[in-house]
Order: C-alpha cells, then sequence, then structure tokens
C-alpha cells in the first residue's frame, strides 16, 4: 500500500512539475512535451494498476496462509484422533464458508465415516454416490456442481433437499499411504472456484500430517495401555521399592494374589510382606541389593498373604540408577512357585521312597537266603521226624516263624515293587466286601462302617491277594487311629485323571481310574507324619512294624496307579488309591493242590552263592530221586555244565553270584546249550527277570524261601515239559 502511495504521488508530482515548467516558461507546448506528459501517465497509471493487483494476490495469499496457519494450529495442537477430525472438520468449512462436510477414514477396505457437519446423512451411502468405488476417492480431488433446478444427476436428490449444489472431496494422505477422504458441499453454485479448491488441498495436506501425528499418538497409547494391561494382570507379582524398602508401587495381580487392597500394600515395607521368621534375611539381603548394586537372582523363600496362608515364592529383581550411577529404585517379581514346590517335595518324596524300596528289596533278598535255609531244614525234618515225636512240635513252630518271616520279606518286596503278581480281573466291590468280612472280625463295636459305593461295577487288572492286602491294612490302620471308636467310611467311584495329575508320577499314564477312599475321623496325622508315613520301619504304634503302609504304596505303584494322602490333626485321615479301570473278565478256575510231591530220577545242576541253601535244595531234590551236583558261584557252575552237559538234564541257578553274575552265566550256559531248561531260584520278586531281556528263555521261576512241595513241583514240571518237547522234535 505504501508503494501504490509513493508511486501515485511520483506520477503526479511529475506529471505537475512538466506542466508548470511549460506554463512558467511560456513556451508553446512542443509534440514532445505531450508525448512525454502521456508516457509519464502511463508508466505511472500501469505502475499504479499492477501494484493494486499485486497488492490483492499477496493479501489472497496471506489469507490462504493465515487460514492454513489457523488450521495447522488447531488439527496440531492435540493428539487425540477424535479431537482432530472434529476441529479439522470444523476449521475447514469455517475457511472454505461450506455448510456440510464429512470426513472419512479407510477401514479395511472401506471407507468409515469417522466425523459430520450440518447432516447426519452419509455421503458415500447416498444412493447415486455408492455406487463408485472407495477408491474413486482416495486417488485424486473431486468436484461436482448441479443446480437444484437440473437433473443431470451429478448431485444426489437427497443433497439437493439440503439446498446442496456443489460438493468437492480429497484424498487424505499419512506419508505414503491413503488414509482416507474429506469432503466438503455447500449451497452456492458458483462460490467454490480453483482457489478454493487448492486451499481445500493444503487443508487437506495439513489435516493429513495431524492425522499421521495423531494416529501414531493413538498407537503409543494402545502400546502403553497393552504394557499398563501386561503389567497389572501379568501372572506374578510386581512391586517397586526405593532404597529404603518401601512399597512404590504394585500390579493388580500382586494385591490380589497377596489377597491386600493395592492402598494396602504401598507404603509398606517390602520384607513385612514375608512370613516373620523370614524378614530379617529378606532385610538383610535388600540391603546387599542396594549396597552391592546388583540384582536378586532366584532368590526362593515364602510370602504370606492377608489370611496367613503361606506361598512359596522365586523372587528377582532389577535395579534402576540416577544419574550419578547409584541404585535409587528396585523392580520386583515374585513367582508363586507353591504348585512346584508342591511337585517337587511329591517326586522327592517319590524317590526317597524308591531308594527306600531298593534298600528294603535287598534286605529282604538277603533275608531270603536265610529263611530258605531255615524253612527248607524244617520241611526235611517234618518229613523224617514221626509226626507224634517229641521234637516234632518244635519243628511245627520252627516252620511257622520261617513262614512269618517268609510273610515279612514278601511285604518288603510288595513295597519294592519286586513281588511276583498273579494277573488277573478284579472286581474292586466284591473284593472290599470279602476284605471287611474279614476285617470286622476285629473290629470294635464303637467303630461304625459306611459304604459309599458307585452304582458302576469297578473293575482292575492285579493281583487280587496283593490289593485285598493293601486294603486290608488301610482298614486296620484306620481301627487304630480310632481307639475310642469313629467311622470308617470307604468310598469308590469311576474318574479320570489327566496329564497334570499324572505328572508326578514317572509310571502312571493318564486315563480312567477306579478310585477307592478310605477315610476315618481318628486322630489324624501332621505334616512331619504325612512325609514319612509311606517309608517302611516307620510307626507311631507301640505294636506296628512300619510295614502296613509301605505295602499299600507299593501294591498301588505295581499296579500302575498312585495314592494321595489327605489328613489334618484331630480330624481324621482319608487316603485315596487310585487304580487303572479295566474291562470286567470272567475270572479263571483256581489251580487244584497236588496231593503228593512228584518225584525223579534226572540229574540237576544247583547253582548259589548260598551253601546252605544248596545243601538244602540238594537233599530234598536227593530225597525225591534226582541226582544232584552243586556249584557256589557262576565261574565254576558253567565250567561243571561244560564238561558234564551230556549227563545234566536240569540248571536250578540263583542270579546273585560271585565272579560270574547270574545274567552271564545264563548266558553261557545258554550258548553251550540253547534248549537246555534252566530255572531261576531268587530272594528276589519275578520282576529281577522280568526286566531281562531273557526273561522269555527262562523254563520256571521258584522264589526263596521255598517249601518242598514247591521246590519238587516246579522242578518236575520243567522236566516234564523238556521231555515233552523232545518227543515231539523227534
Amino acid at each position: 500500500e505504501q508503494a501504490q502511495v509513493v508511486a501515485s504521488t511520483a506520477v503526479i508530482v511529475t506529471m505537475t512539475t512538466i506542466i508548470g515548467a511549460i506554463v512558467g516558461t511560456g513556451q508553446t507546448p512542443r509534440w514532445t512535451d505531450f508525448i512525454s506528459i502521456v508516457a509519464v501517465g502511463t508508466i505511472g497509471f500501469a505502475s499504479v494498476y499492477f501494484s493494486l493487483q499485486y497488492s490483492r494476490q499477496l493479501d489472497e495469499q496471506r489469507r490462504q496462509l493465515l487460514a492454513i496457519s489457523t488450521i495447522a494450529e488447531g488439527v496440531n495442537r492435540f493428539f487425540d484422533l477424535d479431537y482432530v477430525l472434529r476441529t479439522a472438520l470444523d476449521k475447514t468449512t469455517e475457511f472454505l464458508s461450506t455448510d456440510y462436510g464429512w470426513i472419512y477414514m479407510l477401514d479395511g477396505e472401506s471407507l468409515a465415516l469417522k466425523r459430520s457437519k450440518g447432516t447426519t446423512k452419509d455421503f458415500l451411502a447416498l444412493r447415486r454416490i455408492a455406487a463408485l468405488p472407495p477408491s474413486s476417492w482416495l486417488h485424486q480431488p473431486r468436484v461436482e456442481r448441479e443446480k437444484l433446478r437440473d437433473f443431470t444427476g451429478f448431485i444426489d436428490q437427497e443433497l439437493k433437499d439440503l439446498g446442496i449444489q456443489f460438493w468437492a472431496s480429497i484424498p487424505l494422505r499419512s506419508k505414503d499411504t491413503v488414509a482416507g477422504a474429506l469432503v466438503v458441499a455447500g449451497r452456492q453454485y458458483n462460490m467454490f472456484t480453483s482457489k478454493q479448491a487448492e486451499l481445500m488441498e493444503a487443508f487437506g495436506n495439513q489435516i493429513s500430517v495431524a492425522l499421521h501425528n495423531a494416529q501414531l499418538f493413538d498407537r503409543l497409547r494402545q502400546s502403553e495401555q497393552q504394557y499398563i494391561d501386561l503389567f497389572e494382570n501379568a501372572p506374578d507379582i510386581y512391586i517397586s521399592i526405593d532404597h529404603t524398602n518401601t512399597v512404590t508401587g504394585c500390579n493388580t495381580t500382586g494385591a490380589r494374589m497377596l489377597g491386600h487392597d493395592k492402598e494396602e500394600i504401598l507404603g509398606r515395607k517390602f520384607e513385612t510382606l514375608f512370613v516373620e521368621a523370614s524378614q530379617p534375611g529378606v532385610r538383610a539381603l535388600l540391603a546387599r541389593m542396594f549396597n552391592d548394586a546388583m540384582g536378586i537372582k532366584n532368590f526362593e523363600d515364602q510370602m504370606v498373604r492377608k489370611n496367613g496362608e503361606k506361598m512359596d515364592v522365586n523372587v528377582n529383581s532389577t535395579l534402576v540408577f540416577d544419574e550419578s550411577g547409584t541404585p535409587v529404585h528396585a523392580r520386583i517379581v515374585a513367582r508363586d512357585i507353591t504348585e512346584r514346590k508342591r511337585v517337587e517335595s511329591s517326586i522327592l518324596h517319590v524317590q526317597k521312597l524308591e531308594s527306600i524300596g531298593t534298600l528294603a528289596g535287598g534286605i529282604a533278598h538277603d533275608f531270603n537266603n536265610i529263611l530258605a535255609a531255615i524253612l527248607g531244614s524244617a520241611s526235611i525234618m517234618r518229613r523224617r521226624l514221626p509226626e507224634k515225636g517229641g521234637l516234632s512240635k518244635y519243628v511245627e513252630i520252627l516252620e511257622g516263624a520261617a513262614k512269618r518271616g517268609s510273610a515279612l520279606t514278601r511285604q518288603l518286596l510288595t513295597f519294592a515293587r519286586k513281588t511276583e503278581t498273579n494277573i488277573k480281573s478284579v472286581d474292586i466291590h466284591t473284593l472290599i466286601d470279602e476284605t471287611l468280612h474279614l476285617f470286622e472280625r476285629s473290629v470294635s463295636r464303637e467303630i461304625v462302617v459306611q459304604k459309599n459305593f458307585c452304582p458302576e461295577v469297578l473293575v482292575t487288572n492285579g493281583d487280587e491277594g496283593q490289593i485285598q492286602q493293601a486294603m486290608l491294612n488301610l482298614f486296620v490302620n484306620a481301627r487304630d487311629a480310632m481307639p475310642n471308636g469313629g467311622t470308617l467310611t470307604i468310598t469308590t467311584r469311576l474318574t479320570v485323571a489327566d496329564a497334570h495329575t499324572t505328572s508326578q508320577f514317572s509310571s502312571v499314564k493318564p486315563g480312567p481310574f477306579v478310585l477307592i477312599i478310605v477315610s476315618d475321623t481318628g486322630l489324624g496325622m501332621d505334616k512331619a507324619m504325612q512325609n514319612r508315613v509311606f517309608e517302611p520301619w516307620f510307626t507311631t504304634k507301640d505294636f506296628g512294624t512300619g510295614l502296613g503302609l509301605s505295602v499299600v504304596y507299593g501294591v498301588v505303584q505295581n499296579h500302575g496307579g498312585f495314592i494321595n494322602l489327605e489328613s489334618e490333626v484331630g480330624t481324621g485321615t482319608s487316603f485315596s488309591l487310585y487304580f487303572p479301570s479295566a474291562a470286567r473278565k470272567m475270572r479263571s478256575a483256581s489251580k487244584q493242590k497236588r496231593l503228593h510231591f512228584p518225584r525223579g530220577t534226572e540229574n540237576i545242576l544247583l547253582i548259589d552263592d548260598e551253601v546252605s541253601v544248596c545243601e538244602i535244595a540238594k537233599d530234598i531234590l536227593s530225597n525225591l530221586g534226582y541226582s544232584v551236583m552243586t556249584a557256589h558261584d557262576g565261574k565254576s557252575g558253567v565250567e561243571t555244565y561244560r564238561t558234564r552237559q551230556a549227563s545234566i538234564d536240569l540248571v536250578l541257578m540263583n542270579m546273585n553270584m560271585p565272579l560270574l553274575g547270574g545274567r552271564e552265566t545264563f548266558r553261557q550256559l545258554k550258548r553251550i546249550n540253547p534248549s537246555l531248561p534252566i530255572i531261576i531260584v531268587t530272594g528276589h520278586g519275578k520282576g529281577v527277570v522280568d526286566r531281562e531281556e531273557f526273561s522269555s528263555e527262562i523254563s520256571g521261576f521258584l522264589q526263596k524261601p521255598f517249601q518242598l512241595e514247591d521246590l519238587a513241583t516246579k522242578v518236575r514240571q520243567v522236566l516234564d515239559q523238556r521231555s515233552s518237547a523232545i518227543q515231539l522234535t523227534s
């Protein structure tokens, strides 16, 4: 404007000076003077005209820049996406002097309406416009005009009903991708010029930048929310403490696991969350953590819930340092490992029992060798002494004591899972009824027996005698736990044990199980007793052997099942026995006992490092007519057979021998004569040979201590089978 004033003044002054000079000098105006005046006037007019035009352009650009700046300031001030969209639409319609506007955002492959102004109608949903694909709005601007009285089809009738005579759209871009579209519409047919279209594009660019920023902020906010959700709902306890051990933060999960509200935890000393006995140690640990600037790694202790329950935890921490490198805060993660500790305890308990079982099996084996000599000697003496002789009663006492000792060793072997089992289909309800019939003879009237049997027939495959022994042991234990009377309850049902339930028992597979629960209302047991209750020789009775429950444990394990125990002092005890369920089968007819001892004249080689057992067995077999040779170690036994194999019809051998073990002795004998019949005689159960690769090659098995009839029957049976095989071959 100042330039315009200066230019106009210069032209006027110049023309006035020229005209005044001509008039003042009295000169007659020449053509050249006239031309000069006209030239100066023309130049001055042109200068003033173009200066005004340029001023108007600058003013228009200034107004547009102001509008763009206002739009930019309005949409970039906030990062909330919804607020940005609302502000962008309001500012755009205001500066373009339009009455209606819509903003659409790309959602998958379609455009979704986010904001509208002036109407609730969805612009892109109108009949004529809806026929256009979404790509029509995403790549270039579009402008359509149509007067209200015209019917060319450029503007939908629903828009005309609102008085709209033009609409324009521009794509909104976010960096290199299309984010949506901006649409404005107005009532003035000629108001939307090319300049306004350019301004609208400039608005679109600013809105696109704001949208991009808002989307980034929205993703950041979502990420922060996800982090907050992860922190608050993590499965572990997350706690922040300062250098004074004061809790400054706690996640929702941690507060819930500890049974407190967050406000109850914040401001407390961290160590007070642990059991009282551990608090000094935790306090010292935290002091070392801050002093040494080193986080805690895998520290295990017990935290206490608000209700007093204890919770085993594994604690780890990281430190937060200030600018000088001094630790000022600690982030602590405490993981609940109560279940893991329980499983570990169960596994250790099982391993301990298996170790004890191995020891028990070894003791039973050695004891069986002693009993074999005693019982064998008693059997020989009983046959040779007259029935009414003065010494016969002592032989009976000796034989009876040896049999009771044999029963004890069998219980040990049952616990060690090394006994020979007679597998058949066992009806659990029938077996329990039979066992209760035996048990009730020794029960006083103060003890009430209740049966809660399920309606289904429950069957398992197993040794009926072992299972009955286990049940009887539990009943007797329950009776002894109720000296003043009470209730013994036997409950049965069919259940399914999943992989998680059976994971702590290495030999148990998931599936259907027969569940037998034996409960009493007796004295109950504390935790220390429960941890040792299945150990052999552990007893709380003055008269107990300590083998009852260990036998129960061995029987259940031997049948592929597992056992759980629940007890509380003063309340009672409940044993839950799980046996694999099986389909019901018909029982085979029982074998008839032989009424006489079979005899023979064959030659037998007896290999056993126990001299007494060797001598007893030799005498028994010799009395039955056999010729017997003996060897007291595996090496001499093999050499004896090698030199006399033509005259030896049968070998009886032990498994545990010096110089050459039972397995290698067996192999060498079979290499010399693959068809040689061999009977294994051992103080262990049959399981000791079932696990060997030659289990299918042995001709028979005899467990110590054996009686005369057992040995006679087994030897004759194997020799008769050999004779039958030779006849078939010939």
